[in-house]
């Protein structure tokens, strides 16, 4: 009895390790849906970073053979992204791991070049024979595109402090709702939040929505189809164009564009939309965590040399600042609300987006 299952145990042991062998993934078994009620919060952020420094591979669903970056099946499905067409610097699939771009000083922060809106494009091959529409050379009007039109090249923005920014976002959007809610037909008002002015939204005595006196918002943020259906108010704070609205939103989106890396809360639960061959790719336990670890990024902070001198260098840097700031309409601060009712000043902000700011000087040995 003893021989028979020892003899067992060698054999599902053997199939185990014959089913590893050539397996590589970098993330063997991803946090499945409900999972992230049951973990510490502790738990679900370290999570998040392994997800965040993951390098995902093919196997666990790396690569969008027939996706563009935007979610769209691919302009020409016949010419698939896969090997040598499946990485492109400027259209995408670009890297694979979010670590990659964000990762000065540690994960989560700044990088080096990165190209966005050349995702719309299937591959960017500036190939003047190739005539379709966003296959690779021509735009969405057939007009032939260059290095310099096809994308924005940008430094990679950090994370940092992101968190905040969404919090503020939240409240301020809120705060501009309740304005709106009160308007009634023929009225305007004032549409204000934490010191900053966007202007005046008003309604016609037809009950439709008048946004052309409103400051600062995106166009899809003041749209309105008719009285029914006022602006949402929405502010964007995320993206350096300001066109994302949470830090979920834009994980989902980058985990996609950048890595070919598929979230079942987007593409549904079982699909294959970028036709790899794999399904549920990003559970939405793993967004939830991979946000939360963003959103868990502390706020950047100055250290300052113990030198007098560069102290005061440091010093009359902030005053020219503030004062260009100033002339720039920049708000100096802006002062987040607890759930107690507190205020605490944490960002600047700005008329159309919020941006970084550091805590006071700190003097500090470097």
């Amino acid at each position: 009895m003893c021989g028979a299952l020892s003899i067992i145990f060698v054999a599902v042991l053997y199939s185990q390790t014959q089913a590893e062998i050539g397996r590589e993934v970098a993330i063997p078994r991803h946090l499945q849906d409900g999972e992230e009620f049951d973990v510490s919060v502790s738990d679900l952020i370290r999570y998040g970073k392994k997800l965040f420094e993951a390098h995902f591979t093919s196997q666990e669903g790396a690569g969008r053979p027939l996706a563009k970056g935007t979610g769209a099946p691919l302009a020409d499905p016949n010419s698939a992204l896969i090997f040598p067409r499946n990485n492109n610097r400027i259209s995408g699939p670009e890297s694979n791991s979010c670590a990659g771009c964000h990762n000065q000083p540690i994960a989560g922060g700044a990088g080096d070049l990165v190209f966005v809106l050349g995702q719309r494009f299937d591959f960017a091959t500036f190939d003047a024979n190739d005539i379709v529409p966003t296959r690779g050379a021509v735009d969405e009007l057939g007009r032939v595109v260059t290095l310099q039109s096809i994308a924005n090249s940008r430094a990679t923005p950090d994370l940092f402090g992101s968190g905040y920014y969404e919090m503020l976002a939240r409240q301020i959007t809120a705060d501009l709702q309740v304005v709106r809610d009160s308007l009634r037909p023929g009225g305007h008002a004032q549409l204000r939040s934490k010191g900053i002015s966007f202007g005046v939204l008003a309604r016609n005595l037809d009950g439709y929505w008048n946004v052309s006196s409103v400051e600062g918002l995106s166009p899809e943020s003041i749209a309105s189809e008719d009285s029914e259906h006022p602006p949402s108010l929405l502010i964007l704070p995320l993206s350096q164009g300001g066109a994302v609205a949470s830090l979920r939103v834009f994980t989902v989106n980058a985990f996609h564009q950048h890595h070919g890396m598929q979230a079942t809360e987007r593409f549904g639960i079982g699909t294959d939309p970028d036709g790899d061959g794999v399904v549920d790719e990003l559970t939405r336990a793993d967004i939830t965590a991979c946000t939360l670890f963003q959103a868990t990024l502390p706020v950047p902070s100055r250290i300052v040399p113990d030198s007098p001198v560069a102290q005061r260098a440091v010093r009359d840097g902030e005053r020219l600042l503030t004062r260009s700031a100033a002339q720039a309409a920049t708000f100096p601060r802006c002062r987040s609300t607890g759930k107690d009712g507190s205020t605490r000043s944490r960002t600047r902000i700005t008329r159309v987006a919020i941006s970084r700011s550091a805590r006071p000087l700190r003097s500090r040995s470097i």
